[in-house]
């Protein structure tokens, strides 16, 4: 895949140290690298490194296109390894040292490996070389969890190097905070974005021949209980296909829509299609908003699950919660299975198909791409989805968050933030600071 992390692996120790424990580490944290992250590419340096084997260990990483070197210590290692990587393959080093083995007053020490990283990681600052380090064994969640974040976090900032964003129309009208810079979002991102008219999906909405149409309505009426105008399922099923045929012969990865006022005055307005593609790995964020699709595109990256961009309609004082509503654009996958989930009309200008229903219980991550005078910064904050039915049309989650919702709301307004967000049914925030802290993007953390 073009976007596939590759990771170098090593064990490493200074020559008058013991063989036995860097084996057994390089042995067991190798496989747990390969095990924990199989979107990825582990390059194992396929022996323990010692001073002499760093020159063939750093070329078959830099063969291989090593993104990040994950650099475990089996015993005491001088500066010159870790360095020498640095120098020749060019990329960070994260230096994992492993708790010592117990040892008494007679023994001596096995490993010495917390010395070690502290030595190399001040040698490594002063080359300029970029570097992270981790304390702790595999078997502590601490340790082996902030080395999952970091990769995560390695994995998003490159997939979203490579990604194509698909602008289907602009903005709706006088939604100014939907305006962006594509200039800046290359440079901070790395995110390519391309148009494509809507005239040319409504084209292919023509194409659909009359038996796929048909296919794809029973399909539909199958799957959802449906109940819409005469005309908007047909409606909705070419939209559906052709929007998937849109995205797929433009190479588009992601896309945002102009999903009013010209969708809805062909009865076309596209909330349940959404939801649908989403679900189909095809995630198209609406109100041709782009920096919210910033934030999916990261969250969708680190978790693969599907999310839902949505306003912030409402708070409950007494329970501390927010509601997250939006017309009918969330996945289906997404819904609580305790209450109904209907197919209906567009909630609110009745134009088109939309999905009404509450979303599930659970984690949740709260995210916004913010341009904030000229720069990017990321609007985060954490929740837990209540289980609570919907109490107006359209679909929405009802999230009880940790800070007086109040005080969240005025920060939310003093700060500038926009009002769509992307929510996730996971919790990344410290994977998200983690790859804002790769891009250099400030967060505001709520």
């Amino acid at each position: 895949m073009k976007n596939k992390l590759n990771i170098g692996f090593l064990t490493t120790c200074s020559g008058r140290w013991p063989r036995e424990l860097p084996k057994e580490r390089d042995a067991e944290y190798g496989t747990w690298l390969a095990e924990e992250f199989p979107q990825a590419q582990v390059v194992r340096a396929g022996q323990v490194v010692c001073d002499k084997d760093t020159l063939e260990a750093a070329e078959k990483f830099r063969q291989a296109g090593a993104d990040v070197v994950v650099m475990v210590y089996g015993a005491f290692t001088g500066d010159d390894v870790a360095a020498f990587l640095a120098e020749m393959v060019g990329v960070p080093l994260i230096l994992w040292a492993p708790y010592e083995v117990p040892f008494e007053k007679d023994t001596r020490l096995y490993a010495n490996a917390l010395c070690a990283m502290t030595m190399n990681a001040a040698a490594l600052h002063r080359l300029g070389a970029a570097c992270h380090t981790v304390y702790g064994s595999l078997g502590d969640s601490r340790a082996s969890g902030k080395v999952r974040q970091l990769i995560l976090a390695y994995h998003a900032k490159k997939a979203m190097r490579h990604t194509n964003l698909g602008l289907l129309g602009y903005r709706p009208t006088a939604f100014y905070n939907c305006a962006f810079d594509e200039g800046l979002i290359r440079r901070t991102f790395g995110v390519k974005i391309e148009e494509t008219d809507l005239k040319v999906v409504f084209d292919k909405m023509a194409e659909v021949s009359e038996e796929d149409c048909r296919e794809e309505t029973a399909r539909i009426q199958d799957a959802y209980d449906v109940e819409l105008p005469e005309g908007h399922l047909e409606n909705h099923a070419r939209l559906y296909l052709a929007l998937k045929e849109v995205m797929k012969q433009q190479g588009y990865d992601f896309g945002v829509i102009k999903c009013w006022p010209e969708m809805g005055n062909l009865h076309a307005t596209p909330c349940a299609v959404l939801g649908r593609l989403a679900d189909d790995g095809v995630p198209i964020g609406c109100e041709g908003d782009v920096d919210a699709e910033l934030a999916q595109i990261a969250q969708n990256y680190l978790t693969g699950l599907p999310t839902f961009i949505t306003d912030m309609i409402n708070i409950d004082e007494e329970k501390n919660t927010m509601a997250f509503w939006h017309c009918g654009n969330a996945a289906p996958s997404l819904a609580n299975p305790k209450y109904e989930l209907w197919m209906r009309n567009h909630p609110l200008a009745g134009q088109g198909s939309a999905f009404w229903g509450a979303l599930k219980p659970g984690a949740v991550t709260i995210a916004r791409f913010c341009n904030l005078g000229g720069e990017y910064k990321l609007f985060l904050m954490k929740g837990e989805a209540i289980d609570q039915d919907r109490y107006t049309r359209g679909i929405m989650a009802n999230v009880k968050v940790s800070r007086p919702v109040r005080q969240v709301i005025e920060q939310i307004i003093g700060e500038g933030i926009p009002h769509h967000y992307s929510l996730v049914w996971a919790d990344v925030a410290e994977e998200l600071k983690q790859l804002c802290e790769l891009l250099g993007v400030a967060v505001i953390e709520l």
